[in-house]
């Protein structure tokens, strides 16, 4: 699962991305996290050459980059645990209560 987040500076960059991986079911859940630097390049549409059709520009596709600045292991607090919904979207208490315990506001 991941996630955007409000960017934050971590060396040598900033990360506004945190991914989460579950490593242990609990009670309470733990979790593999990263920081990451996502950057999105938008696709190039091909240009062609009015008068003779020649390729001016080339098209090229969406480009995705990802740089891991920082990962490591957190818990799901117990009283987080205890607190999550039976009828809840399951990703979104994950990641909220992750980017809570991380210190991270979600985008």
């Amino acid at each position: 699962m991941q996630t955007p987040i409000v960017p934050v500076a971590v060396y040598p960059g900033t990360a506004n991305t945190l991914y989460i991986r579950s490593v242990t079911l609990g009670p309470p859940p733990s979790y593999y996290y990263e920081l990451q630097a996502v950057e999105v390049v938008p696709p190039v549409i091909e240009q062609l050459d009015p008068d003779d059709g020649s390729v001016i520009v080339a098209g090229q596709p969406e480009q995705t980059t990802v740089v891991v600045l920082k990962n490591g292991n957190v818990d799901m607090t117990q009283a987080q645990w205890a607190a999550w919904p039976a009828d809840a979207d399951d990703d979104e208490v994950q990641l909220d209560a992750i980017s809570e315990n991380l210190g991270l506001t979600r985008a």
